[in-house]
Parts: C-alpha cells; structure tokens; sequence
C-alpha cells in the first residue's frame, strides 16, 4: 500500500453519529485539527444504516459534500449494527449511496457472500465483519471472498491465530476496531488503551476503527487525534525484514 506522501501508513476509520451531526465537530475531524493541527483527519466515514435509511443518507450526502469542498479524498464505509439485517433492504439501500465499502456480518454465512457478487451493482469492494463472539477457524474461507475483514476479534487471538497476515495472505485488507472508553467519558485515554491499539497494529493493521467514540462520545475529533498518534508510533515498531537486510548491506559498504 502506498502512503503517497502521508506521515502515516494507516487510515482511519471514524463512524458517524450524533456527535458528528454537529458540523463543526465533522468538519474538525476532516480538516485534521483546528488550523491543521495534524497533518491526516479522517479517511472513510462508518455510517451504520441501522441508523435509519434517511438518517444514513444525510450523513453520506454531508461527509461527501463537505470533503468535495475542500478537496479531500476520503471514502464512505456502510455498515450495520443487526446481527440478522434484512438483506434485501440493506442491499437496495447500498446500490442506491454506491459507498466505496459495504459490510456484512459473518453470522449471514458463507454462501451468502460468495454470492454477493450477483447483487452489488455499484463498485462497492464487500468487508465481512467478525464479532467478538465469532469464531475465526474458518476465516480464511471468508478472506478469500471478500475485499475487507472487520476483525473486533480480542487481541490476544488476533495475534496468537496470525489473523492479519492470513487475511492479507488472501488479499484481503484487515480493519481493527479500536476501543478506548475512557474518551466516552472526556478523559484522556489511558495508558493500557493506547498499548493494547498499539500493540494490535503492530501486527500489519493498515485500517483502524472507531465506533462509539466518535458517533455518541464527547470528544470525536479528539478520538481521531488519538488514534492518528497511535498508528504513527506503532507504524514506527513494524518488522520490515527486507528494509532491516539492506540496511545491514548498506551499513557494511559505509564502513
């Protein structure tokens, strides 16, 4: 994946809510900060259509509007928070907002999304979304299929059942949904949130979300700073066996 010039490899996943129906507030995570504060905001908006047809459609229509104003590229991720949605609506309503990527739950089967292909009639790239209480046993089989995996897998099997680098292995870009509810409160994040993000991402994540802190929390744009500090320095921890084996050849010649 190219960074084509970005001070983070990463992109950044904010899902849209009450708290973003405040301009000032979406517009502050889109422009990265007052004045710029960082360099990156927010990449592709989560608008959940379990929000209501018409409640999802306004934010698309808003978030598209406000980064086509200044000249942004950033992407619209449609989602649901219904572990059984109705598939027919759901569907019929993500042909209609063409987003960029649309999520299904796991619990809907395997041969629902191997045909999937048949109904998507947008260019729409399709992401399966693992629960925590999801088995990842046969994920790759899921991989294989899709474009995208929300993994909201713990951890700890994230990283002891290799789960990234089997999804990518299927060409299949994992997203990891970050977690940090001290912020739902106003605080500052504590030290155990940003280590068990960071930690996460250091596994390859290339996609990180944020739900409740950014769509009903008190400070979203605050969120997204947080996390855009979190994949910078854990970006910086990534194993890059070939980069580390030239080094070690230049590093001799320099002598």
């Amino acid at each position: 994946m190219s960074n084509d010039g970005r001070h983070r490899l990463s992109y950044i996943i904010a899902t849209l809510g009450p708290s973003t129906d405040n301009e000032k507030e979406l517009i502050t995570m889109l422009m990265a900060g007052i004045a710029r504060q960082w360099i990156e905001g927010v990449d592709i908006a989560r608008v959940l259509h379990s929000d209501g047809e018409e409640t999802a459609k306004n934010r698309i229509e808003i978030f598209r509007g406000q980064s086509t104003k200044r000249n942004l590229t950033t992407r619209i991720y449609l989602d649901t928070d219904q572990e059984s949605p109705n598939t027919d609506e759901y569907i019929a309503f993500s042909n209609s907002v063409k987003p960029d990527i649309v999520t299904f739950p796991k619990s809907l089967g395997l041969d629902f999304f191997r045909g999937l292909s048949t109904k998507i009639q947008s260019d729409s790239k399709i992401c399966v979304r693992f629960l925590k209480t999801d088995s990842v046993d046969d994920a790759d089989d899921y991989f294989e299929v899709c474009d995208f995996a929300m993994i909201e897998t713990d951890s700890k099997i994230i990283v002891d059942e290799k789960v990234v680098e089997r999804a990518k292995t299927k060409q299949c870009e994992p997203i990891y949904l970050a977690l940090m509810p001290t912020l739902m409160t106003g605080q500052v994040q504590s030290r155990e949130e940003n280590f068990e993000i960071g930690h996460t991402l250091e596994e390859g994540f290339d996609y990180v979300a944020l739900y409740q802190e950014t769509s009903h929390g008190p400070y979203a744009a605050r969120s997204v700073k947080c996390v855009d500090e979190i994949t910078v320095e854990s970006e910086k921890l990534r194993v890059n066996p070939f980069s580390d084996f030239m080094d070690k050849i230049l590093g001799f010649f320099k002598k």
